[in-house]
């Protein structure tokens, strides 16, 4: 490791101390940021955010669903605060809506908790920020606090991970709360995060060097895509928005599916393209069938999998990547891999940290067109 130095590399060293020191703390905030009977009482879970936390939100959706039984719902924080049919919240108390925001400032996540809580839901906000306006409008704060770091404006890998851990630790305490399974089986579930963290750590000098290589052997390369399915497809999502941020490259993602009905079709493209597929994943035998169209167009690519690399049609485009107990818990450190890459390739095409020379010319306002964006009760 260490082959370069930049802020989002130090972020993506600092992964596993942040998911620990989150799961050290966070455990008895998700047990009693609602009573049992409160819990209980939820038909179904909407959970959105803007960005990075709708990913995030996404990446858990399997978890919950598995866990808890119910109907989750993961719309786009426009679409719940605007356009969500609102007899989708059910009755009165029924449904809960969880919006998260690392900042908490974003008035689109404001908008749809004011929206989601005047149509009955119980809302919950899952933030750094308690005094923040994303706290101030939800019912309830689900408190997220990583160790102290000097963070930087770099593109959002800590906030994405400290997202997700916090969601993972609230869906397991919610589903022994309301009866689903027993306090081992939590601490189960808990300690698989943990190991999970562990075998990946152990495995990032190793996984960083070898995406640095790539790096440089890809510089050239003028786009990037992202293919996966379930819940590694939130790892697709998060790859390509971390390229646009870390190197402004365009890049895009998709399913495995619906790349094999539409993009197989076009002539080759010159793009550099990674596929995340677990073998636990159901749609295994379809990436190995995208798989091997690509080889058969020799197209530039790699394969983020656990699985034998004789599983796949060239052998030697397979980067192998330690495994999580459950699918479903396959995103919070998968986030790493996309990072080191665009990490990797904006030190090699020297380009400024976050994009800064071209935000700073063409988006002179930053962050205010997400902050003071106009809030309305539709």
């Amino acid at each position: 490791m260490a082959k370069y130095d930049s802020n989002l590399h130090k972020e993506i060293v600092s992964l596993p101390t942040m998911v620990r020191y989150i799961c050290s703390d966070i455990q008895k905030k998700c047990e009693t940021v609602f009573t049992a009977d409160e819990l209980k009482n939820f038909d179904n879970i909407v959970l959105s955010g803007c960005g990075d936390s709708l990913c995030a939100a996404y990446a858990v959706k399997e978890c919950y669903e598995q866990l808890l039984g119910l109907h989750i719902d993961t719309p786009v924080c426009l679409d719940l605060s605007r356009h969500y049919d609102v007899r989708r919240f059910g009755e009165k108390g029924k449904t809960l809506v969880i919006l998260i925001s690392f900042s908490g400032k974003v008035s689109r996540v404001v908008e749809a908790a004011q929206r989601a809580r005047s149509n009955g839901a119980i809302t919950m906000a899952v933030t750094h920020d308690i005094e923040s306006p994303v706290a101030a409008a939800c019912d309830k704060v689900l408190h997220v606090v990583p160790e102290e770091f000097d963070l930087h404006r770099t593109p959002g890998c800590r906030t994405y991970v400290a997202s997700m851990t916090a969601l993972y630790q609230f869906g397991i305490a919610m589903g022994q709360i309301i009866g689903n399974y027993d306090m081992a089986a939590a601490d189960g579930y808990r300690q698989d995060i943990l190991d999970y963290v562990t075998e990946f750590e152990a495995a990032m000098d190793q996984m960083d060097d070898e995406l640095f290589n790539v790096a440089v052997s890809w510089k050239p390369v003028p786009y990037f895509e992202f293919l996966s399915s379930g819940p590694e497809y939130a790892s697709a999502w998060f790859g390509q928005a971390k390229m646009y941020e870390a190197t402004g490259d365009f890049s895009r993602y998709e399913n495995f599916e619906d790349w094999a009905h539409v993009d197989y079709i076009l002539r080759k493209m010159d793009s550099g393209m990674f596929l995340f597929i677990d073998k636990k994943n159901p749609a295994f035998s379809r990436a190995q069938e995208v798989a091997s169209v690509l080889t058969r167009q020799s197209y530039r690519y790699l394969v983020f999998t656990d699985a034998d690399k004789s599983e796949f049609a060239d052998p030697l485009k397979v980067f192998t990547v330690p495994t999580a107990k459950h699918l479903w818990l396959t995103p919070l450190m998968q986030a790493a891999l996309p990072c080191m890459f665009a990490g990797a390739l904006a030190h090699v095409k020297g380009t400024t940290e976050f994009c800064a020379d071209m935000i700073d010319s063409l988006f002179p306002f930053g962050g205010a067109i997400l902050r003071n964006s106009k809030i309305e009760l539709h």
